[in-house]
């Protein structure tokens, strides 16, 4: 008899499990939904216009609200997931600056290696979508002020805090489980800046596992990565803008 009852909240326990990760991948395929349409349709129009660019920008901010509601109805919250006050204000924006000197050291390492293999023909970055802010004092404020709202802060929230949470949910929680989250999430973040070519999509990527690395291994604290990925598309504004780029 209490073998058959503990066979029983096995397979209870077993088939809760198995619905926790059928209900996560649908919740990220239902917030993933607007920033794959809006950006197909701003990516048509055309990235490297206004009009495209606030079409893509809006596709995050739906997806945001839609995340929202989802860690409502789980009764959670964008603080359990990484945007709780962190203890140190001083501390966190400091490892954000270790980190933005982590992912510029990578970038130029990457670029310097790919550009130079012997025998393959690697196109750098396309920057292209960005032509109208070379000397556009305007457009760079635009960009800037995007930089730490819908790029940082909605990039991070979605990818970092949100996808690997749900990510977490699938997966196995061990090493191989926690690594496999870390490839996944990077490689949809880079593959949705496709637009910037192969080297940009790994550029991307790797981006992403450094960051995703820096957001789990800091318990969960997405102000030092929201931080450096602000500084680190401030700084490639500006040199876009004075055209060194």
């Amino acid at each position: 008899m209490i073998n058959e009852i503990a066979i029983s909240l096995e397979k209870r326990t077993s088939r809760s499990r198995r619905l926790q990760k059928f209900r996560s991948l649908i919740e990220i395929l239902v917030a993933s939904l607007p920033i794959l349409a809006f950006g197909v349709v701003g990516t048509r129009i055309g990235t490297s216009t206004f009009l495209g660019g606030m079409i893509v920008t809006l596709g995050y901010v739906v997806s945001i609200l839609i995340v929202t509601v989802i860690l409502k109805i789980r009764g959670s919250g964008w603080r359990q997931i990484g945007m709780a006050r962190p203890q140190s204000w001083k501390r966190t924006i400091l490892l954000g600056i270790g980190v933005l000197l982590a992912l510029l050291v990578m970038n130029i390492a990457l670029q310097v290696i790919a550009l130079n293999l012997p025998g393959a023909e690697v196109q750098p970055i396309d920057q292209s979508r960005f032509n109208l802010l070379n000397g556009n004092l305007v457009l760079f404020l635009l960009f800037v002020g995007a930089a730490w709202t819908t790029i940082a802060f909605g990039e991070e929230m979605f990818y970092r805090a949100f996808l690997i949470t749900q990510l977490g949910d699938v997966l196995p929680g061990s090493r191989l489980g926690t690594a496999l989250v870390l490839l996944f999430s990077s490689t949809i973040f880079g593959l949705v800046h496709w637009v910037e070519g192969p080297l940009g999509v790994i550029n991307t990527f790797a981006m992403g596992l450094i960051l995703g690395a820096v957001y789990l291994r800091s318990g969960r604290n997405l102000w030092i990565t929201i931080i450096a990925h602000g500084l680190a598309n401030t700084i490639r504004f500006v040199f876009l803008f004075l055209g060194a780029v």
